[in-house]
């Protein structure tokens, strides 16, 4: 992780920048490389208090400290929430919807509602849940009228979102665009930092995180060198996956599927490095015989669930109901 400035008191930006003078830029850094703090005091004119201060603060963070099982099942329960993703048989298919704490994956071809289902999402949660969401998104297709349409849609009974609730619903979604993935680990170091922080003003009750999507931002360093490609994909799985776990977030990313060059069964990008990860997984494709909106989702990998499959329908004003 990098080090931020606010992390502990003691890790200001002066003693941020007076650190990474001297090639400690990380948590990593500052953990192994340093051996001696006193020489390092020495050397960044740093107080050594300081120094021991976030030398604390980052083994306390970054070490592994045994748990007991019955303390991680307490906190599960006291953490979890299900957010609906705005469709009853997408719901069913995930067993309740989306799970705080687990990384949920869509994996489709071009047009097959990937996009259109993540905004289902992020509108079903800070209307029903009012809960705060953030969108990072890469390939230029979030759509702030798309997302206010679904609100519209979605209100209950006898209601009516006024202009005034309507704003202060969409100020709870976050956007945020990247153009690579090193735009992303930024975003993502910047949203640790702010929870670390606890700054609720930003981050209101934050419980869903969207990226949509991966693959883009990782199709254009595969070309380079296969093991730092691969050495990427594992750390921003673990990043992920330490925001949902640490952060009790439900976190819902996008993938592209790709074909094998024998022709066989298209498959969710990014290799074997990536597909550990999810700990849901769902395909979208046509249903055979489709036409229109309909589309079929495909469970293939979850820790609850055996594989199965749902139709739906993207337009959300004629609901597509199987024959």
């Amino acid at each position: 992780m990098t080090l931020q400035a606010g992390l502990c008191t003691a890790l200001t930006s002066s003693a941020l920048d007076k650190l990474r003078a001297h090639g400690v830029k990380t948590a990593t850094d500052f953990i192994v490389k340093v051996k001696d703090i006193e020489v390092l005091s020495q050397e960044t004119l740093i107080p050594y208090k300081d120094l021991c201060s976030i030398q604390r603060v980052l083994l306390a963070e970054h070490s592994a400290y045994p748990t007991l099982a019955s303390c991680l099942y307490e906190k599960a329960i006291a953490s979890l929430m299900i957010l609906s993703t705005g469709c009853q048989s997408l719901d069913d298919l995930l067993d309740g919807g989306l799970y705080t704490g687990e990384l949920t994956e869509l994996a489709g071809d071009s047009v097959s509602g990937k996009t259109k289902i993540c905004l289902w999402c992020a509108a079903m949660t800070v209307l029903v849940g009012d809960h705060s969401v953030v969108y990072i998104d890469s390939s230029s297709s979030f759509s702030a009228g798309y997302l206010k349409d679904i609100m519209s849609k979605n209100i209950g009974p006898g209601q009516s979102l006024s202009d005034d609730l309507i704003r202060s619903k969409l100020q709870k979604v976050k956007y945020t665009q990247v153009f690579d993935i090193y735009d992303l680990f930024s975003a993502l170091d910047a949203i640790m930092t702010d929870l670390n922080q606890q700054t609720p003003v930003k981050y209101p009750d934050l419980k869903l995180l969207i990226v949509d999507s991966l693959a883009s931002l990782i199709y254009p360093i595969m070309g380079g060198n296969i093991s730092f490609c691969q050495g990427l994909i594992c750390q921003l799985g673990l990043k992920l996956k330490q925001l949902a776990t640490h952060y009790s977030l439900a976190v819902l990313v996008t993938n592209y599927l790709t074909s094998s060059f024998n022709g066989g069964k298209k498959k969710p990008a990014l290799g074997k490095a990536w597909s550990h990860v999810p700990h849901m997984r769902v395909i979208l494709q046509k249903p055979v015989g489709g036409q229109g909106p309909s589309r079929e989702a495909v469970l293939v990998k979850s820790n609850r669930q055996t594989p199965k499959s749902a139709l739906f329908s993207l337009d959300k004003d004629e609901p597509y109901e199987p024959g």
